[in-house]
């Protein structure tokens, strides 16, 4: 599943790379964000940047990976999603599809405290991924009919059971699935 791999790689790097650049959206208050299309709303602690990114899927093929970041004193806070084609939506069960995700997402790191969530009849997972001794990635992602979508607080270890890394995580709901 080398396509998940570097599409993975590529969307963790493009969410730290908001988080590291001067144009991100800085923390104003929290606001109820959705996404333009109108599948999803979550909470922010700020106005949000839009990003959109070409993300390989395999066999030459791209699929636009959509985000949203606010940058906030310590932490760095990101929503995005993929609308995968039926021929990858369906190659697998939501598990596996869950499981591959996470597994890319901690390539060349390692990963702690992993939940299996759900959001409805929506499986997802909840984990960290330890990237270095300063610098954690709360995350939790939810597969829904052929989209992936990932919600990442990244900031100092910890992050994960800072208060406003689960009202950002506890916020997310679908509009339509």
């Amino acid at each position: 599943m080398e396509p998940y791999r570097t599409m993975k790689k590529r969307a963790l790097l493009a969410g730290f790379a908001a988080f590291l650049t001067s144009g991100v959206a800085q923390a104003q208050g929290w606001s109820d964000y959705r996404d333009d299309e109108g599948n999803f709303h979550v909470e922010m602690p700020g106005m949000p940047k839009f990003n959109t990114a070409d993300i390989p899927i395999g066999n030459k093929e791209t699929a636009p990976m959509k985000e949203a970041v606010v940058r906030a004193p310590g932490a760095a806070y990101q929503i995005s999603y993929i609308a995968y084609p039926p021929r990858i939506a369906g190659a697998a069960s939501a598990d596996v599809m869950l499981d591959t995700f996470r597994n890319n997402m901690s390539s060349g790191t390692s990963y702690r405290n992993e939940t299996r969530i759900a959001l409805g009849r929506f499986p997802g997972r909840e984990f960290t991924v330890v990237q270095s001794p300063t610098l954690n990635v709360a995350v939790r992602l939810y597969w829904v009919r052929g989209k992936l979508y990932q919600l990442m607080v990244s900031g100092a270890p910890g992050i994960d059971a800072k208060p406003d890394t689960r009202k950002f995580f506890d916020s997310f709901g679908l509009i339509k699935a």
